[in-house]
Parts: C-alpha cells; sequence; structure tokens
C-alpha cells in the first residue's frame, strides 16, 4: 500500500514502433512472451500500486492497446484513456498530459506518478523507493515534482584529450560522463497542473514536451526534487540496438 495523497498512474504510450520493426504502437513490443507495458504494468504492481488508477495516454493505434488491455482485466486493475483526438505522431508528452487534464481523465485532487513503457526498470522495488524518496521532499522542502535520474550516462561519441600541440594524449570511446541524466520516471503533485495549463501551448504546431517546457520552470522556482538510481537499473528501448540489448538483458535478468 503507498501511503500519502491518493496517487494516479499515467503511462504515456502513444509512440510508434516502426523504428522498431512493428506497425503498431512502441507499447506493444514483445520482450519473450510480455511487451513492455505488461512488464511496466506489472512492475508497478509489485511494488504496491495495483489498487491505483492507471491512466493510459494513447495516440498511433490506440485500439490494439485497448483490445491488449481489456480495460484493465489482463492485469486485474483500474483503466482509463486519454487518446490523442488525432491520433498523431509528434504530439509531445506536454500536449498528451494537457489534454489529459483537459478531459479530466487526470484527478486535479491527486499526485501523478508519470512513466513510459519504454523505460524499464531492473531494481526491484524502484517505484516504491522513488515514491517515498518523492513524499519526504515534499514534507521537507515543499517541492513540487521529483524526476529519476541515472547518476551516469555513455557518452555516444569517442573523446580526445589534447596537448598543447593538439596532438592526442589520451582517445577513450564512449565514456561514460557522471552526469545525473533524466529518464522517464516523473512524479507530479497537483500543484504542477496548473503550471501545466499555463505553459503548454495546444495550439503550437510543433511537439510540446513536459521536460523542455515544465522541468525548467520547476527547476528555476526551487520546486523539481531529482532521485538518484544507478544507470544499471535502466534500461531505454529508443533505437534497434537497445531493444536488441534490452532482450537480451532481461532474459538474464529473469533467470
Amino acid at each position: 500500500m503507498i501511503n500519502g495523497r491518493d496517487v494516479q498512474i499515467a503511462l504515456l504510450a502513444g509512440g510508434m514502433g516502426k523504428r522498431l520493426g512493428i506497425d503498431a504502437p512502441k507499447c506493444l513490443l514483445k520482450i519473450g512472451n510480455s511487451t513492455i507495458l505488461d512488464i511496466c504494468v506489472e512492475g508497478l504492481i509489485k511494488n504496491g500500486f495495483k489498487d491505483k488508477e492507471f491512466i493510459l495516454m494513447l495516440g498511433y493505434k490506440h485500439e490494439m492497446v485497448k483490445e491488449h488491455v481489456r480495460d484493465g482485466e489482463r492485469y486485474g486493475i483500474k483503466v482509463k484513456y486519454s487518446i490523442d483526438p488525432k491520433h498523431s505522431i509528434g504530439w509531445g508528452k506536454g500536449k498528451a498530459f494537457k489534454y489529459a487534464l483537459l478531459n479530466n481523465t487526470i484527478d486535479r485532487s491527486r499526485r501523478t506518478l508519470v512513466t513510459f513503457p519504454d523505460d524499464i526498470m531492473l531494481e526491484d522495488g524502484i517505484y516504491a523507493k522513488f515514491m517515498q524518496d518523492h513524499l519526504e521532499a515534499v514534507s521537507r522542502y515543499g517541492v513540487y515534482a521529483s524526476i529519476t535520474l541515472i547518476d551516469k550516462v555513455e557518452y555516444p561519441y569517442g573523446i580526445a584529450k589534447l596537448d598543447d600541440s593538439s596532438n592526442i594524449v589520451e582517445f577513450i570511446e564512449k565514456p561514460m560522463l557522471s552526469i545525473p541524466t533524466s529518464i522517464g520516471l516523473y512524479i507530479f503533485e497537483p500543484a504542477v497542473y496548473s503550471i501545466i495549463d499555463e505553459h503548454v501551448d495546444m495550439d503550437n504546431p510543433k511537439a510540446v514536451e513536459l521536460e523542455s517546457v515544465i522541468f525548467p520552470i520547476l527547476a528555476e522556482r526551487g520546486l523539481l526534487h531529482g532521485f538518484i538510481i544507478d544507470s544499471n537499473s535502466w534500461l531505454p528501448i529508443n533505437t534497434l540496438k537497445e531493444y536488441e540489448r534490452a532482450i537480451k538483458v532481461l532474459v538474464n535478468h529473469t533467470k
């Protein structure tokens, strides 16, 4: 059982999977006998969120996700849907979240745990630990939101160290840099919703992201908390290479 103000779970699952080899919503990518949506939901259930309301923010081929979820029957949970009215790509997380506020799918009186099926968490209990850390930060510092950060990230290029003559004295291919880096796991207090209302422009022809619009405002106001985890606790799936790696890692992880 999760303590504190009642929480709702928002799963942003509107992306498409064509770049990863399926003409279907990305959240239905298979790893073994499970989809990445299954892995995400089942992880949250194991962390004590089963009795909470799950809000699926959908877009591309949303009917396939609804058929898979069966209104929550697949997992034994309560499910609501917020569907991009244009069923388009390029909506952006900011617009998706604001649309769910405008259509009252998100309860404005509750805090929201926000996550993405293509951000796979490997550490047992990570969601519950994140919630506890957030509640303590709210109590101590009055923050409005928390985001999860990995402690280091792989730089995708080789780097060189030069001497005064521009001769390379050291070369490191794809080094791990100790830079706290945001991943797809957030918690919002209800006070965040009015900031989203004000600053997310639904008429903007471009995608609007929470990370580029809302987080800088919260950080500037001292209202954003960071929860740091080991980079080995997180698997992103944004490319075919990452998808193949996730399959290998999860097969070993579940043995």
